[in-house]
């Protein structure tokens, strides 16, 4: 919307001064800021906007990352900051959404690793993928069936929500000693077996991380900036603070 109202601004200050437009169009450097910006922004509205089931995927995606925030308080400082480590952990909350509910996250991860899914690309509520991407679900599904097992005593909601924030806490925290206490202080005499897990969990999944973003780099990158912005709230251009240039 905001490059569209650009546009509109432009057109409305360029009717003023007509005699200082370039026939040549494109030597009107206002005007071809405004018009790519107009057609990245359209290009984005088709992608993540018209289709409904990835921009439902993408606002899932919004409200997981800002539970994390109070699971792991650091998350919400890299995100306001936009800190380099925001870009090495965003990619590891992103597959663990997707491994713990795989049909809301199906069209997200189609569009970023289209090469991984097989056609139907849900089977169930499964991702229907090869066989390498298969195997890393199923060692994610044993991960945290071990670390709910922790809990399961007092119910299977209270188990899967303690089991997430474990798997949270380690993905953003890090493998610091003091940062290892704080995730895995609260399990109980299984906490050995548990973290061996977890943490060859995390060591398979920065390979899958890498992959995630180094598939198409401008497709990740384009993903990424909108969660950034949905997050942020803020828009991405203030049109009306905009100096104008013909």
């Amino acid at each position: 919307v905001e490059s569209f109202v650009a546009m509109r601004l432009y057109l409305r200050e360029i009717g003023k001064c007509l005699e200082r437009v370039d026939p040549h169009l494109c030597n009107n450097a206002g005007l071809v800021t405004r018009l790519v910006d107009w057609e990245e922004s359209w290009e984005v509205g088709a992608r993540y906007v018209q289709n409904e089931l990835l921009l439902n995927g993408i606002c899932d995606l919004v409200a997981e990352i800002r539970l994390a925030q109070h699971v792991a308080p650091s998350l919400r400082d890299m995100c306001e900051e936009c800190d380099v480590d925001l870009f090495l952990v965003m990619p590891r909350i992103i597959w663990l959404r997707g491994l713990c509910k795989p049909s809301q996250q199906v069209q997200v991860f189609k569009s970023l690793l289209p090469h991984r899914f097989l056609e139907p690309p849900l089977a169930g509520d499964s991702w229907n993928v090869d066989d390498e991407l298969s195997n890393f679900v199923l060692f994610f599904r044993h991960v945290n069936s071990t670390l709910m097992g922790n809990w399961r005593a007092v119910g299977s909601h209270i188990a899967e929500r303690s089991a997430w924030e474990v798997l949270v806490k380690r993905v953003v925290l890090g493998d610091g000693e003091a940062e290892k206490e704080e995730v895995y202080g609260g399990l109980s005499s299984s906490r050995p077996q548990a973290e061996a897990t977890v943490e060859e969990l995390v060591n398979k999944m920065e390979a899958w991380s890498m992959e995630l973003q180094r598939h198409c780099a401008e497709d990740w990158n384009q993903f990424a900036g909108i969660l950034i912005q949905c997050l942020s709230g803020e828009r991405k251009k203030d049109s009306s603070q905009m100096q104008f240039q013909v």
